[in-house]
């Protein structure tokens, strides 16, 4: 029996393409956090969709959580054929008064669990191909943000990372996604950033339900690169041939004023 196997999948993003695939009648695999109604949730998507889902609750952060994840899909006989690295976080604030174990904990995060789930899993889903990943970066992943640094710079890494696999897994029948969502309310702190960071803020806002069903039917469909909502691509599109003085200009500003509230 075939599974998706998805990170972060216990709310937001991470939940809502785990129901989207359950909709497909694709089985599901919740990967998250201790302590977050996990069991719950599976159930709930079982008796609703009518498939299978199992979870794994543990801490991405710890340097040998892929390992451990990558052995309980194996004892327990799980056939992965479509891999989605969601599980990430965001922040806001000065490059200077992050902690250090701030720092290391997004990156060990968005960087390495992202990098070593891939690493695991890539046979498994040579074997059981045709077979998808999707990694989850941002629209920021395409500009230098300010009071963002170290997000932003996170998700150039998954950006460039996905491309070059893309390449390399083709001949495997393994295609791999990137998805680039804009602005996604998903939680208290992100609504906030959009209500205060103006124009640039709100101009690429998408509904979770929406960027959801897109990431897995593109992905499904072999899209190299997803950015849900034509209100994003047509202004990526656009902000990528402004001078790089006003963009950063344009960036600044919508920083100061979150920063501002």
């Amino acid at each position: 029996m075939k599974y998706t196997l998805i990170t972060g999948a216990s709310q937001g993003m991470g939940l809502l393409m785990a129901k989207k695939c359950a909709t497909l009648k694709r089985n599901v695999l919740l990967i998250s956090l201790p302590n977050e109604n996990l069991s719950n949730i599976a159930i709930e998507i079982r008796n609703e969709f009518q498939v299978s889902c199992h979870y794994f609750e543990i801490d991405l952060t710890l340097n040998d959580s892929a390992k451990k994840i990558f052995n309980w899909v194996k004892e327990n006989n799980f056939l992965v054929d479509f891999l989605i690295n969601n599980a990430g976080f965001g922040g806001f604030g000065p490059f200077e008064s992050y902690s250090s174990e701030y720092i290391e904990n997004m990156l060990d995060l968005n960087v390495k669990a992202t990098t070593k789930m891939t690493h695991y899993f890539i046979p498994e889903l040579k074997k059981n191909a045709p077979s998808f990943i999707l990694n989850n970066a941002s629209m920021i992943a395409n500009f230098p943000c300010p009071y963002k640094s170290i997000y932003a710079a996170s998700k150039v890494y998954v950006k460039y990372f996905t491309e070059a696999l893309r390449i390399e897994l083709k001949q495997y029948n393994v295609s791999v996604s990137l998805l680039q969502p804009g602005a996604t309310p998903t939680n208290d702190i992100v609504k906030n950033q959009i209500k205060n960071g103006g124009f640039f803020a709100r101009l690429s806002v998408t509904a979770a339900d929406q960027v959801a069903a897109k990431a897995v039917m593109s992905t499904l469909n072999r899209q190299p690169i997803i950015i849900p909502g034509w209100k994003n691509r047509m202004s990526l599109r656009f902000l990528k041939i402004l001078p790089q003085s006003i963009l950063r200009l344009l960036i600044l500003r919508s920083a100061k004023s979150i920063l501002r509230s």
